[in-house]
């Protein structure tokens, strides 16, 4: 899916507008072409994800507990895709690129795992997704500047609540980060002090 984004925002660009997967043209950017394909290939993938996780929460199972950021990542980011292609959102083609990328990493460590490999580079799976948030918002800042010294941008509204969520989405992953990477470690430290 990753690629398929990738090339599909690329092929769909104008030659005369090279910000376009950044900012689409306001009122000139129906919600159709590649690009738009993918954008709802993505939303069912997230559907499917949403459906995957009230399974486990229905069925009840203890061996697999899901935390807060799983379940409200897995109920909104489902109404965020949805507001990507209700709104013709600006910037939506950029973070389908980024985080289709982002879940092929997750995705190839799940499958590691469940293939009996336990990789080392957990950590990096959830920097990656800090990294992903960041890098959001810098991209957002250059969106908004063409939109304010521009003719506008298409799915501005769209881009507001996108932009609460992943301001959301990035407190809760550092709050993670924090809570399963930064403190084991300090207390390995002390630990290591101490003997």
């Amino acid at each position: 899916m990753a690629v398929g984004c990738t090339l599909s925002a690329l092929h769909q660009t104008p030659p005369q507008q090279p910000t376009w997967a950044i900012c689409f043209p306001a009122g000139e950017t129906p919600p159709r072409g590649p690009t738009f394909f993918w954008a709802h290939v993505f939303y069912f993938s997230k559907v499917l994800e949403f459906v995957d996780t009230l399974l486990i929460l229905v069925s009840g199972s203890r061996s697999r507990r899901l935390s807060f950021l799983h379940v409200y990542h897995h109920a909104v980011v489902v109404v965020m895709c949805y507001v990507w292609l209700a709104a013709a959102q600006s910037l939506f083609p950029v973070a389908l690129v980024t985080n289709a990328t982002v879940h092929v990493v997750m995705y190839g460590y799940y499958l590691l795992c469940a293939v009996g490999i336990r990789p080392r580079w957990k950590r990096v799976v959830t920097d990656f997704q800090i990294m992903q948030f960041v890098f959001s918002f810098l991209i957002s800042g250059w969106m908004l500047r063409l939109h304010f010294n521009g003719s506008g941008c298409e799915g501005i509204r769209g881009w507001c609540f996108n932009a609460v969520f992943n301001a959301s989405l990035l407190a809760l992953f550092v709050d993670f980060h924090f809570k399963n990477y930064a403190n084991k470690k300090r207390l390995a430290q002390n630990k290591d002090k101490a003997s």
